[in-house]
């Protein structure tokens, strides 16, 4: 059986947070591969204007150059309509077969808001979740998250709950990067430099592709 972990997001644009989160789970989960899928619609994210996906995907492979078990999987710019996960398992299911195990890695805000996902209920049948928990830096637990969207998950042991029949939630604690794309484009906008927080190349595409100044225009995360 393959570990396979997927990290969903926008990477708009990619940074060494994205990076730190995607080393730490490969580590602690002892991941066989990790893919990065960038969202094409992002469903939650439909109020802003987003950096076109073609130059997201670019972002990232320069950014997981050197990196032998990443890879970037644009399987969500290959659909039509909104990015929705339970979409994206159900077609990677298609892809590795019965013999992938998957780990699906997302940031505690995120997961708080789980029960507004499309079929969330559903997606614990198809994926274990790895749940970024940032010490004292979140109002909410995990805990206190499983506990409301997931009721009928118990807690297996410290930092792990199973729902008898499904997947798993891991919570992995690391200290956080203090770096995000929001900061990124916020800097951008302001017309301050970035090097340090994003991978030399990616701020070279950005040059090179006249993004950094419609990057710096967008709000929020």
């Amino acid at each position: 059986m393959q570990k396979i972990g997927l990290y969903g997001g926008t990477f708009d644009p990619v940074h060494h947070g994205h990076l730190a989160v995607g080393r730490a789970a490969l580590s602690r989960l002892a991941l066989d591969t990790l893919y990065f899928i960038p969202a094409s619609l992002p469903p939650h994210k439909s109020d802003r204007p987003i950096t076109p996906f073609a130059h997201r995907v670019a972002m990232l492979r320069l950014a997981l150059q050197g990196e032998p078990r990443f890879f970037v999987s644009d399987i969500e710019g290959l659909r039509s309509g909104p990015s929705y996960t339970i979409d994206t398992l159900a077609q990677f299911r298609r892809e590795l077969g019965p013999a992938a195990d998957f780990y699906f890695i997302i940031g505690l805000d995120a997961f708080a808001d789980i029960r507004s996902w499309k079929r969330y209920q559903e997606l614990l049948d198809k994926t274990s979740f790895v749940v970024i928990a940032r010490p004292s830096c979140e109002s909410r637990t995990v805990g206190q998250v499983v506990a409301a969207s997931f009721p009928d998950c118990r807690l297996e042991e410290k930092g792990m709950w199973v729902r008898q029949g499904s997947q798993r939630i891991y919570a992995l604690e690391m200290e956080p990067v203090p770096v995000s794309s929001s900061l990124i484009r916020d800097r951008l906008r302001r017309g301050e430099a970035v090097d340090g927080l994003i991978p030399a190349e990616v701020v070279d595409y950005l040059r090179r592709h006249r993004l950094l100044s419609a990057a710096g225009q967008k709000k929020g995360e």
